[in-house]
């Protein structure tokens, strides 16, 4: 709208809220602002016609306020009293924001405060501005007045400041203190004006920070306030202290960073930043002594580079950190930094470090692995697959001859030790006895009938040959090694008997199948057919699972058998086959992939925990109990081949993990529809065999994941014992075993005795007593 149109439509009678009267008010407002005469005249009587309240308002409604206009200019000949509160309130909002000289006469003339309808803050500040400066009936909030104050660039600033030094307001002071560390012309009001916070703690940060380099000295002689103050500080204030405190150059550091004696603790806390400015502090200084005592308490790739900054002809007093010193200096940083990285956090895409065994490079005629089992002891893996088929020539058929194998692989030669190829019929199931005694299953197999074609056997193979044992069954439904020389249990189940009868065999050491009776007697399972899903480590207790039906736990020593969940038949709570028994729990992977757990599976009936943890088509293929990890794993063989580490509550009333899965190592993928895997009797290693090929993983080194790559400082005597156990292991790579000699050579010296930090009279003694504290 034009202006000459706005001032016609003015004139107009409309209504008070019509839309037009105030687009046209609005019009010449602008145009008055920039010093339009006929404007001003429109505006002057707009005062008279629509009051002073209406056309005040909709200037001050404008986002945007030229208070250095001509219109504005008006407003000093207004008779303050009919200025409208809005356009009071609007002046401060903006003078607050931004100072502007003729605001602010505008401002002292109607020497009015921000109104009822203001924030508090702004109606305070707005008294405090109007105040002659000298008034302590003003009452300001801590914190408005501490962020006036720091206002150097504003009017308000030199009134707030001039309350704050009046009132002598402890919070004020303190919160202003704050805001110093963060503006020049705040640090240098508090220096001349000696403000500073009221806490011992924030008082001594404050000096350092500000550079009262004798007001500290005279508070905190020592470090020790400083040192707290340190310690709670936000990272990027620590970052700010240690720059200060360098600038400063008699600042004991140290002392500050790593705290007063409870030094491995302290200096464990400190982040890596923290050790690098350490590090660089005293390589500057040609402190090798303080620098050798830190070197045993941090992460050991970090150690590794630390020694080579020590001077070339220094080197500690005590003999034996010489050798943990000559150690660590002759060590390759890099092959250090990239195994400790491996160990600490695998791949989870790189298949894991692994031993493949080609089987028919052993013995050309070894086929498709079907089962594998280690030996009690964990050297050899007992084998079970099919033949390779050879046919005759010119002609289609397979020869009439054996169709399975059976054999032992040696792990530390990696050859065959035991080997039959005369089997007639498919071997399903394996299990080593130890003593060079194997047992295996044969496979239920029908003709293109549909008929069952033969009565299956169990072959009972040692040093003296091998005899057929009949489980008497239609069905081989499980075959475990349990405790006992040469004790193994099978569970089978006859079709053809009109009672279905469930069999619980228990072998003897001299190759006889006893029955047990343990299932006798049981109501409602009828239709039971008991799969071995589990072996607990002791071979002791069994859990016999029928997906279908029920389940029950098996003690096999004391005749003790507990049905789960109290045969409820509601199939949600029964354990499936992947399943896993710890010496204290039960634990299967249901069809939706939920984890359920049976905590005291002897006594429990319905599971103590239920955890969501995988969808239904990612569930793991198999789960174990790993004693050398100490923790159940989960086992993924064909869909991203992996092995998952689970943190499964060790007890019913432990907390549930957010997330059970803790860690992840991947595999190599499969070659065969038909992958099969086992864990060893410690498990340390994990066998996965695949078509005819066998990779074997060693897991030893996962216990060193949780802590190898921290702080030694932060590293106990257990740890020390888990490095000396992974390097028993003769699967150890080169690489590994060299990184983990090093780090125990550092472990032993240090927890050898107790260890401080500081500087020592005569060289640093990190491993023979407690360094004090430089002061």
């Amino acid at each position: 709208m034009r202006v000459r149109t706005a001032v016609l439509v003015l004139r107009l009678p409309l209504g008070q809220h019509s839309r037009r009267r105030r687009e046209a008010l609005v019009t010449v407002l602008r145009a008055a602002d920039a010093g339009t005469p006929a404007a001003l005249r429109a505006v002057a009587r707009a005062l008279e016609s629509l009051g002073p309240e209406t056309v005040w308002r909709t200037w001050a409604e404008s986002p945007r306020r030229p208070w250095d206009s001509p219109l504005a200019a008006e407003l000093l000949d207004e008779d303050a009293a009919r200025v409208p509160d809005l356009l009071v309130d609007a002046g401060w909002y903006d003078w607050l924001d931004a100072h502007q000289d003729e605001l602010w006469s505008l401002l002292k003339r109607w020497n009015r405060a921000a109104t009822a309808t203001a924030k508090p803050r702004v109606r305070a500040l707005s008294r405090l501005a109007l105040d002659d400066g000298n008034s302590r009936d003003t009452a300001v909030d801590a914190r408005v007045l501490a962020d006036a104050a720091a206002r150097f660039g504003h009017p308000l600033g030199e009134r707030a400041r001039a309350r704050l030094l009046a009132l002598s307001d402890a919070t004020a002071v303190d919160l202003f203190c704050r805001t110093a560390l963060k503006s020049p012309e705040a640090t240098a009001f508090c220096v001349e004006h000696h403000l500073a916070p009221t806490d011992d703690v924030e008082r001594a940060v404050f000096f350092v920070r500000t550079r009262q380099r004798e007001q500290f000295r005279a508070l905190d002689p020592d470090g020790s306030l400083l040192a707290l103050g340190y310690r709670g500080s936000s990272a990027k204030a620590r970052a700010a202290l240690r720059a200060e405190m360098t600038d400063m150059g008699d600042v004991d550091v140290l002392r500050v960073l790593a705290g007063q004696r409870v030094a491995q603790d302290d200096f464990g806390r400190l982040t890596k930043r923290e050790r690098a400015y350490l590090v660089g502090q005293f390589t500057d200084r040609g402190d090798w002594d303080r620098l050798w005592s830190c070197t045993l308490l941090m992460p050991l790739t970090e150690a590794v580079k630390a020694v080579r900054g020590c001077g070339d002809d220094w080197r500690p007093m005590d003999e034996d950190e010489r050798g943990v010193f000559e150690a660590l200096r002759g060590a390759d940083p890099r092959a250090v930094a990239d195994c400790v990285k491996t160990l600490s956090e695998g791949s989870t895409s790189a298949p894991a470090p692994h031993v493949r065994i080609h089987l028919a490079g052993l013995h050309q005629r070894l086929g498709a692995v079907t089962d594998l089992d280690f030996s009690p002891d964990g050297t050899q893996l007992a084998l079970v697959g099919a033949l390779r088929v050879r046919r005759a020539p010119d002609s289609p058929d397979p020869l009439n001859e054996p169709v399975a194998w059976a054999g032992v692989v040696d792990l530390g030669s990696r050859t065959l030790s035991q080997l039959r190829c005369d089997f007639p019929r498919l071997l399903e199931r394996v299990a080593h006895l130890g003593s060079d005694t194997v047992v295996a299953a044969e496979k239920l197999t029908y003709d293109t009938a549909g008929e069952r074609l033969h009565k299956l056997k169990i072959h009972y193979m040692d040093r003296d040959g091998v005899r057929a044992l009949d489980p008497e069954a239609d069905v081989i439904l499980g075959l475990k090694r349990t405790a006992g020389d040469r004790a193994f249990v099978v569970t089978a189940c006859d079709f053809e008997t009109s009672d279905r009868r469930r069999r619980l065999l228990v072998g003897v050491p001299d190759g006889f199948l006893v029955p047990a009776g343990l299932l006798d007697g049981l109501d409602r399972l009828d239709d039971f057919e008991p799969v071995i899903a589990a072996v607990d480590p002791d071979g002791r207790l069994i859990a016999l699972v029928d997906e279908l039906e029920d389940a029950v736990v098996v003690d096999l020593t004391g005749s003790v058998v507990n049905r789960l969940d109290d045969g409820s038949g509601t199939l949600e709570n029964v354990p499936t086959t992947t399943a896993a028994l710890s010496p204290s729990t039960l634990i299967c992977c249901t069809a939706t992939g939920d984890l359920k757990a049976w905590h005291k599976p002897l006594t429990a009936k319905k599971p103590t925990a239920t955890i969501p943890v995988w969808s239904p088509a990612a569930r793991p293929d198999a789960l174990a109990w790993s004693p050398a990890l100490n923790r159940f794993v989960g086992i993924h063989l064909v869909r991203r081949p992996r092995l998952e580490l689970l943190d499964v509550p060790p007890t019913r009333d432990a907390p549930v993990p957010d997330t059970l899965v803790s860690a992840s190592i991947a595999l190599a993928g499969a070659t065969h529809l038909a992958p099969v895997a086992r864990l060893s009797p410690k498990g340390d290693t994990l066998a996965v065999a695949h078509a005819s090929t066998l990779d074997l993983y060693r897991l030893t080194t996962l216990s060193l994941r949780p802590f190898i790559a921290r702080p030694m400082a932060l590293m106990a005597p257990q740890n020390l014992a888990q490095v000396v156990r992974v390097l028993g292991d003769p699967a150890l790579d080169e690489g590994t075993r060299t990184t983990l000699t090093l780090l125990r050579a550092c472990l032993e010296r240090r927890l050898s005795d107790d260890i401080g930090i500081g500087h020592t009279r005569h060289g640093a003694m990190a491993g023979s007593h407690e360094i004090e504290l430089g002061g």
